[in-house]
This record gives structure tokens, C-alpha cells and sequence, in this order.
């Protein structure tokens, strides 16, 4: 299901635009695409599709990683070291990277090269012409200098329920099976503008069609896949209207993310980077120095999901 190219990409036209541009200089000039830094306020919108479709305009094979994978020089450089020419090697949450690989990398993407020892005599080896994509959702943990090094920048946002819809439609079309206008909006309405939670939408929908033996997806099928995840209306889940309901029982006073996280029995981390962004851009929280408090909008959706999806 996933874009091959930048006209079966969904959205994202101002970076699709930029890319076809620096796409075609590139091959004008027979060089590899120039180092990109790929962002996005959150994970979900698409940065992986979006390297392959750049490896696959450049006509180039594509080599995948992780910041964590690349903790050390030494695991940078078993990375590099293998590339073909021309290959576009992408690097997911790239703001993981290990400092001494960081460090290294800044001579890589500068001079093409790493320093590699043999027999105590420190040696420059020269790369093939590569593109490396680094992928992250906080491009504010990078040093300045390895994100001065990056050529190209696109930051991709996510899409609108319209868009959503054609990815969804693209999903159900993949699985070759019928779907109802309704059950596409009621997806796209809950995915939150994120191409990776329609995805897993579509897919919980399909399961309840195919487990009663029919061929089209139903409202009736949407509805109890929703309820049974316990998705909400606008697609927010158990444990972020959980979030809400501590805001709400402490009104007046703000709440730390720590006593959230004791609250709900998570980690700070999922708090602050996995439920805090969706509610705060859907306006439902807000964050201040003295901490969260619940929004007139946060207490009137809770006020209307009391006994819905999921409780």
C-alpha cells in the first residue's frame, strides 16, 4: 500500500514540490540527491514513504537504520561501509544517534569519507556518493552542526481528512473490498490526520467485516471496531480521555506530567510525546509553566464521550 512515487503520494504537496525539483537537478547533473533531514511534529505522517519515493524517483536502492542502531563510530561506519553508489540510506529517529556517531557523521556528510585505523595509523577511506535521509520528530535534539550538513528539508504535516480519505480508499482497494462513503469519513475523522492511524483503523474495520463473512465494510462494522478499541468520535483513545478526566478532577490546579504519568500508570515520555501533542493541537489542553490544564473545548468533548467508545 505504500507510494512508489511522488504522484502516488497523498498530501504533502509543498514538499513533494521541492522534492521534484531538487529530484530533477540531481539527475541533470547525474549526482545523487543531496542530504535530507526529514521532520514532523509526530511519528505516523509518512517520513518512511516519503525516502522511499525519493530513492525510487533517483532511481536508487534504499538501505534503512535507526539512530539507536547507531549508538557508536564503529556501528556508523559497518553502515556506510556496505552502501552500493547512489543509495539512499535512511535513518529513523535520527535523534537517537550515539554522540561519537553523531561527531563522525558530521565528517561524513561534509567530506564523504571515515577514519578508520589500521594498525595504529589513522586512515581516511573515501564513500561511494550516497544520500542519507535522517528522519526524526525532534529535529530541536540534533547539534547545530549535523543539522547545518543537510541539503535538503522537508517537514511533513499531517494530512486532511480529505486526504485521509484516499488513503484509506487506497487500503480497502489493496485488500480488494467493498466500503461504505461512511465508513472512509468515520476512518478519516478518527485517524487524526495521520496517514500510519488510518492505516490501523482500516485494518481493525476489515478484521470486523471479514470475521462475519461479509464483503463490504459497514457502518455497522465500523461503529463496533471502534467501540471495541475504544476509539471516540474524533479518534482519541481510552487513555488520552483518561488523561483529560485527571485534568478535569484537578481543576483549578495545574498538573505536572509527572502525576499524570503516575495517574495513568505510563511513563512521562509516552505522556509528553505520544498523548500531549494530538490534545494540545485539537485544543483540548493546554500546557503552561505551572503545567496542564483542561481547555472549555477538553471539557466539553469529555462532558459528550461520558459513556461513549470505550468509556
Amino acid at each position: 500500500m505504500r507510494p512508489r512515487l511522488l504522484d502516488e503520494l497523498v498530501g504533502h504537496a509543498d514538499a513533494k514540490t521541492k522534492a521534484r525539483i531538487a529530484i530533477q537537478a540531481a539527475l541533470n547533473r547525474d549526482e545523487p540527491l543531496p542530504h535530507c533531514l526529514l521532520t514532523s511534529g509526530q511519528g505516523g505522517v509518512g517520513k518512511t514513504s516519503f525516502a522511499a519515493v525519493l530513492a525510487n524517483e533517483m532511481y536508487a536502492p534504499l538501505a534503512s537504520t535507526s539512530g539507536a542502531c547507531l549508538s557508536t563510530p564503529v556501528d556508523l561506519r559497518n553502515a556506510l561501509i556496505r552502501l552500493k553508489p547512489r543509495t539512499v540510506l535512511l535513518c529513523d529517529e535520527c535523534h537517537r544517534l550515539g554522540r561519537a556517531a553523531a561527531e563522525e557523521l558530521l565528517i561524513v556528510l561534509e567530506e564523504g569519507v571515515i577514519n578508520v585505523n589500521s594498525n595504529g595509523t589513522p586512515i581516511r577511506l573515501p564513500l561511494p556518493s550516497f544520500t542519507f535521509v535522517a528522519a526524526t520528530t525532534r529535529p530541536e535534539a540534533l547539534s547545530a552542526p549535523l543539522s547545518q550538513r543537510f541539503g535538503l528539508r522537508f517537514h511533513l504535516l499531517p494530512l486532511a481528512a480529505t486526504e485521509i480519505e484516499q488513503v484509506v480508499r487506497r487500503a480497502f482497494d489493496h485488500w480488494q473490498m467493498g466500503v461504505e462513503p461512511e465508513v472512509i469519513a468515520g476512518i478519516a475523522q478518527r485517524a487524526r490526520g495521520i496517514p500510519r492511524v488510518s492505516i490501523r483503523l482500516s485494518e481493525r474495520v476489515r478484521d470486523a467485516v471479514q470475521s462475519s463473512r461479509s464483503t463490504t465494510a459497514s457502518r455497522q462494522h465500523l461503529d463496533m471496531s471502534m467501540r471495541i478499541e475504544g476509539i471516540d468520535e474524533i479518534g482519541l483513545s481510552c487513555e488520552e480521555r483518561q488523561l483529560l478526566r485527571c485534568l478535569a478532577d484537578a481543576e483549578p490546579r495545574p498538573v505536572s506530567a509527572r502525576s499524570l504519568a503516575l495517574a495513568l500508570g505510563c511513563g512521562v515520555e509516552t505522556i509528553t510525546t505520544v498523548m500531549e501533542p494530538t490534545l494540545v493541537r485539537f485544543g483540548l489542553m493546554n500546557i503552561g509553566p505551572g503545567g496542564r490544564r483542561l481547555t472549555v473545548k477538553g471539557a466539553e468533548h469529555l462532558a459528550s464521550s461520558q459513556g461513549g467508545s470505550g468509556g
